[in-house]
């Protein structure tokens, strides 16, 4: 590894997590000045199989937390949250249900962003997405996570337009011993996590373990969480040339969910009125009526003499609570294990890594089905929650020829089980003391269960599907199962001498899906759709050059062409396949610099990017042609500034800053036609006025800053300020039809957030090590606006944009629906390591 520069202990801390841009929050308080050579830092097997990029060496833009940063940060929230510090990224837990998290890297969601665990991908393998309630408690065992914006270091065929998050376990690098930690905090937040360690035994196997029990109410209306979480990592030396690795974690758990964007004077009158925009006659139709910032209509009381049981996927039982009912919950365990396998013969120029895995799940989540009772006088038809009472009167009085009760209303549950299973090989030749090369394979097949069935029957015995009696836990509406398989390889060329190092990578994929029916039978027989094969490709261009012992530069070039998602190629509630298949692509340039000062004090790091996304697509059912397509020929540009800077004034005291300027915005107006049967009176053309309106869903501008104080060993008192501006509410692009309409998406007021962080090991003579911790999230309590729906037609007030025509009108405060940020919330507790 060819040292960038040589720096002083004071941030030999920061390196491990440096960006090609910069930096950790690691603040451990320096005892000495010594000068260290980034020789001395090691990588082991699993980081170089996982792709993780290494400050003064990866010529992309990373940013990465430690361990150490986890457990003075993360305050038990979800791993994206503890990221909204980083450049360009913005992470958002949406309606507040544990779990529901969701993240945004330069402008991108989750679906074009990859996300690893130990170097195994986790994003859903029908649409790209990640519910991050499946990985509850990796934050606990996480030993870094590490943000690489763009392209990626990542060499996997896989499409990490935004960027890439991978998470880090590592049992092998763990010392013998154990951590307890107990944790409360806001609206009866719990949770108690135990961590052990083997140690290295005989120089040969290490392992950990870990168990984690969480329970929590939450600042929202009917909002829950009851979960676990477990993990279990070894690692044997078999000799000095193989070295086999274990993983295995999971997080069964439940949670209450609110799902749903409201009007803005659904929550607050007070605060709808203070905006620009917002029309006073909103509040006095039913789309404006307050009902508080804890408001959720995915839930209400029922009397507590009402014994029906559920159904989940642990069978049936009793419900969870006597007084309430949710109508939106979510309930999932998708456990995920690994063997590792890395052949690092001694004196050979090759190595040989390997790792299969297997991820499976059961679960879903509720909702009702057929014709469910709302409280009347609620405050209008856009504040409609359910009134199980009523519902549930009128279910048992129902009742059929034989006496018995059917149901008119009922809960589901929309279930989704499935499987994962892949291999990922990887080999790498090191061709001479400058050169080096690798290639590999990364195989998956995947298998996923879609049905609904009978959760409650509200007191009916039996709701009637197709004229069949349906108890609990009958299947209804639909029962499918979709397969992905998919095939990737890759070959990577690298080259380092002197102050240059550079890489060079062509990754080819291969997916194709299939669909089959076994609720609609055809001819006897389940309907049945097998898709073509669809093809993409990568490549990947990076350099850096070290300039002086100082400075850096690097820049980075990519090309991607992006297999489609299932949902753009069968719709899996018809069965039917789409006419066109989108080939989208990706390019991406990105220019960036580091600097260090001559005593390590100042660590700066700057880039430049630019991405362009050619032929986005849309999926629309076209009823003429009574068949799904997909609107192709939409651009995206996404350019953007970002900064990253570290500076201790001393030892005690340190400071951190981020600042992104990004311009996301659609390039061009769309017209679309199809004519399949080349007959005008069946062709259909489509028009998208999309040109210069700003791609939403994340602020474009960003700024962080921090200060830590460590007034003694073991003490370490941080401030943070986080502002985000230009946040333009999310949009369905296919609602942009009309020519008179370039007005903007409605933007979100700018907002700023301040976090409280300390941490306090006690001074202690023995073995035994206590930590106190206090996180105050939201200090001030700020009110404020953290995801939004442009034109929501739902809960949007549009009579002003109506009786005007002026889009204004419709682009407006009034207009859109969204979802407040968290109040104040505290996290503190102890731990104990041994």
């Amino acid at each position: 590894m060819k040292p960038a520069s040589k720096l002083p202990l004071i941030s030999a801390a920061l390196l491990t997590a440096g960006t090609g841009s910069l930096l950790a929050q690691s603040v451990d308080q320096p005892t000495t000045d010594k000068v260290y050579d980034l020789e001395g830092f090691t990588v082991t097997p699993l980081e170089e199989f996982s792709n993780r990029a290494v400050y003064g060496e990866t010529p992309v833009a990373f940013s990465e937390l430690s361990k150490e940063d986890l457990d003075r940060y993360l305050a038990s929230q979800e791993i994206p949250l503890a990221l909204n510090y980083t450049p360009s990224v913005y992470a958002t837990n949406q309606g507040g249900g544990a779990g529901d998290a969701r993240i945004n890297i330069r402008g991108f969601d989750q679906r074009n962003v990859a996300v690893m665990i130990n170097g195994v991908p986790v994003n859903d393998m029908e649409n790209g997405w990640v519910y991050w309630s499946n990985w509850d408690g990796i934050g606990d065992i996480a030993s870094s996570v590490q943000v690489q914006r763009g392209i990626s270091n990542l060499d996997l065929a896989v499409p990490s337009i935004g960027g890439t998050l991978n998470i880090m376990t590592d049992p092998a690098a763990r010392e013998r011993g154990g951590m307890l930690k107990q944790e409360f905090g806001s609206d009866g937040f719990s949770k108690t996590t135990l961590i052990g360690h083997t140690g290295l035994i005989n120089d040969k196997f290490a392992a950990s373990a870990a168990i984690a029990r969480k329970m929590s109410g939450s600042y929202i209306d009917g909002v829950w969480a009851d979960a676990w979480s477990w993990y279990f990592g070894a690692s044997l030396k078999l000799n000095d040339a193989n070295t086999i690795e274990f993983y295995g974690f999971g997080a069964p758990q439940k949670h209450g969910q609110n799902l749903y964007a409201r009007n803005i004077g659904s929550y607050s009158a007070d605060y709808a009125l203070g905006l620009d925009g917002y029309d006073a006659a909103a509040l006095e139709e039913s789309y404006g009526y307050e009902r508080g910032f804890a408001y959720n209509e995915t839930w209400n009381y029922v009397d507590p003499d009402y014994a029906g049981p559920q159904a989940d996927h642990h069978g049936v039982g009793p419900r969870r609570f006597d007084d309430y009912i949710n109508e939106r919950e979510n309930f999932y365990d998708k456990p995920q294990v690994s063997a590792n396998w890395y052949f690092r013969p001694e004196d050979s120029r090759w190595s040989w890594d390997n790792v299969l895995y297997y991820s499976g799940g059961e679960g879903g989540g509720t909702g009702t089905y057929g014709s469910v009772e709302r409280v009347s006088d609620f405050g209008g038809y856009f504040h409609r929650n359910r009134d199980w009472n009523a519902e549930i009167a009128q279910n048992e009085a129902n009742l059929d020829s034989t006496g018995r009760a059917q149901s008119t209303g009922i809960l589901r549950n929309s279930r989704n089980n499935q499987y994962t299973v892949g291999l990922i090989s990887k080999a790498t030749y090191e061709a001479s003391e400058n050169w080096s090369t690798s290639f590999g394979l990364d195989w998956r097949t995947a298998e996923i269960q879609h049905f609904r069935e009978v959760r409650d029957l509200l007191g009916g015995d039996y709701y009637l599907e197709n004229g069949q009696q349906k108890t609990i836990g009958g299947i209804i509406d639909y029962n499918n199962t979709n397969t992905v398989d998919w095939l990737g390889g890759y070959w990577q060329a690298a080259y380092e001498k002197d102050d240059f190092s550079g890489f060079a990578m062509v990754g080819l994929s291969q997916i194709s899906y299939s669909f089959v029916d076994d609720y609609n039978w055809v001819n006897g027989k389940p309907m049945q759709v097998d898709s073509d094969t669809f093809d993409g490709m990568q490549l990947k261009l990076g350099g850096r050059y070290n300039v002086n012992e100082s400075t850096s530069v690097y820049a980075n070039f990519g090309y991607i062409e992006k297999v489609p998602i299932f949902d753009t190629v069968i719709d899996d509630g018809s069965g039917e396949a789409y006419l066109n298949p989108p080939d989208e692509v990706f390019t991406n340039i990105e220019i960036g610099l580091n600097y260090t000062n001559q005593d390590g004090t100042l660590l700066l790091g700057a880039n430049v990017y630019n991405t362009d996304w050619s032929d986005r697509a849309f999926s629309k059912f076209v009823s003429v042609l009574d068949a799904n397509v997909n609107i192709a020929g939409v651009d995206q540009r996404h350019r953007g500034l970002e900064i990253e800077s570290s500076y201790y004034f001393s030892k005690q005291l340190k400071w951190d800053s981020t600042l992104a300027f990004n311009d996301w915005k659609y390039k061009n107006d769309v017209t679309a036609r199809f004519d399949p049967d080349n007959d005008p009176a069946t062709a259909q053309q489509f028009n998208l006025y999309l040109r210069d309106i700003k791609v939403g869903d994340a602020p474009q501008t960003q700024f962080t800053t921090g200060l830590t104080y460590m007034p003694q060993s073991g003490l370490n008192i941080t401030g943070r300020l986080r502002h985000n501006r230009k946040n333009y509410a999310g949009f369905d692009p296919l609602g942009r039809s009309d020519e008179d309409d370039r007005t903007q998406s409605w933007r979100a007021p700018d907002y700023t957030v301040f976090d409280f962080h300390a941490n306090w090991k006690l001074p202690t003579d023995t073995d035994i090590e206590y930590e106190l911790f206090l996180n105050v999230l939201n200090a001030f309590d700020k009110k404020y606006i953290q995801d939004a729906v442009d034109a929501d037609s739902f809960s949007g007030y549009h009579d002003d944009f109506e009786a005007s025509g002026d889009y204004a009108d419709l682009h407006d405060a009034d207009g859109a629906a969204v979802h407040f940020g968290a109040p104040r919330r505290i996290n503190a507790g102890v731990s104990m390591t041994f």
